[in-house]
């Protein structure tokens, strides 16, 4: 009980927290039965904090809260109202460089029309990746205006 003198009475939450005391000594074994039911007793005769003390002097001091180990490590939430920023690598859906995905299936049909092309001695053949690069055109143009 911290910084109250002896004489002074004490409220009806400090009479639960010892009684809650009492209880937790008498669950671990500290206390037999009749010790208990003694001490509950007196509890609730006493009405000042030095007529309270002698009730729990031998019991240990009360059991705090420890935070976990694992909670200890992570960063605190940002402040309400603030928006930390996000790198663009932690994106889910993007991916790394400029061959990925789509764009690497029209290069790589680009590349095939060329390849073609050579071996036929210089007499290129229709352009016939056009029809990847027309959606793939229209997928990156559309996808300029979106806020991500």
């Amino acid at each position: 009980m911290p910084q109250y003198q002896p004489h002074q009475r004490f409220t009806e939450a400090d009479r639960d927290k010892i009684a809650g005391r009492l209880r937790d000594a008498f669950a671990d074994g500290r206390l037999d039965q009749p010790e208990f039911s003694s001490r509950l007793d007196q509890l609730y005769a006493v009405q000042t904090y030095g007529e309270l003390e002698p009730l729990v002097r031998d019991l240990p001091p009360v059991r705090t809260y420890q935070t976990p180990e694992v909670v200890k490590d992570t960063k605190p939430a940002p402040e309400p109202g603030s928006f930390p920023e996000r790198k663009k690598e932690n994106h889910p859906g993007r991916r790394g460089g400029a061959i990925g995905g789509f764009t690497g299936v029209v290069a790589i049909n680009v590349v095939i029309w060329f390849v073609i092309g050579l071996g036929n001695g210089g007499h290129w053949p229709h352009f016939w990746p056009v029809w990847l690069l027309i959606p793939w055109a229209i997928i990156a143009l559309g996808g300029l205006g979106r806020r991500r």
